[in-house]
């Protein structure tokens, strides 16, 4: 399939600069370097690739994925679905735990709904909760879950997760402030764009959870500000029975999350870029 299709006629250039010998793929930029190296995996790994107006829509698994040009999605489908970044922290929870079919999970820091997916091919009949703050994020996420026909079992908000009930700001300051790298910040109430923010224990009221099955959480820093909250009231944390967690170490202090995991009753193991917790409270 010839992905400069839907290109425009300077991103098309880019692209065969790229392929120029010696040192020219630097002038090509990042995002147009992903969609080439992901496309070019995804269909030897076996996927359907169709290119549409701006959107690559790929068939993989069983699973249909629409992806924007110009966005971090390529790096996110390359993580997440095409590594499979979650299968040990699924394959830990399904060996500890048989009544694993008819899991609560809350997904923070959704982005465009990939993880989602995933849990809900490997969890059967599980509820999800899929919370992402940016606009166009949460669209790409409702489409993703439209088209693979999980409006029953994902229910998508558009907020985010933060020690208290609040409004916030979303950033592009943090690390390279592309769609992935988006975070929440505290706000004087008065700016325009302002964000809802819920507590993990307003969420759970909100959905009827009387436990959380699964929590992951990759809301990019903002992670500091729940853990706070948390080490004065950890009430709604020791409500959770397993914890994927990507800490970012240039925000919050990786000891300082640990320890509170730890006083809420968490065994914690570290895989690869996460923080897998389980509560030794539901052992």
């Amino acid at each position: 399939m010839n992905i400069s299709l839907d290109l425009s006629f300077k991103e098309k250039v880019y692209l065969l600069v790229a392929k120029l010998p010696g040192k020219f793929s630097k002038f090509c930029p990042s995002y147009l370097r992903e969609l080439s190296r992901t496309v070019k995996r995804m269909e030897a790994m076996g996927a359907q690739v169709k290119y549409k107006s701006r959107i690559i829509e790929v068939l993989y698994e069983d699973f249909l994925y629409e992806l924007r040009l110009g966005t971090t999605d390529f790096l996110v489908f390359d993580q997440v679905i095409l590594d499979k970044e979650y299968e040990p922290i699924v394959s830990l929870i399904k060996s500890s735990n048989n009544e694993h079919s008819k899991f609560n999970i809350i997904d923070a820091g959704a982005n465009i709904g990939l993880a989602s997916l995933y849990f809900c091919k490997k969890f059967k009949d599980c509820k999800i909760v899929s919370i992402e703050p940016d606009e166009s994020n949460f669209e790409s996420l409702n489409k993703n879950i439209f088209i693979n026909k999980l409006g029953k079992q994902i229910n998508s908000l558009h907020a985010g997760i933060w020690g208290h009930t609040t409004k916030l700001n979303l950033s592009n300051e943090f690390r390279d402030g592309r769609e992935w790298s988006l975070n929440l910040e505290e706000t004087d109430g008065q700016k325009d764009g302002e964000i809802d923010a819920f507590s993990l224990e307003y969420l759970m009221q909100k959905f009827s959870f009387e436990y959380v099955d699964f929590l992951k959480i990759d809301i990019e820093g903002g992670e500091k500000n729940l853990f706070e909250a948390w080490a004065k009231n950890p009430f709604s944390l020791t409500k959770v029975k397993y914890l994927a967690l990507e800490i970012h170490d240039e925000i919050v202090d990786r000891k300082f999350i640990s320890n509170v995991l730890i006083e809420a009753g968490f065994e914690l193991t570290e895989i690869n870029e996460t923080t897998f917790g389980v509560n030794a409270r539901f052992k």
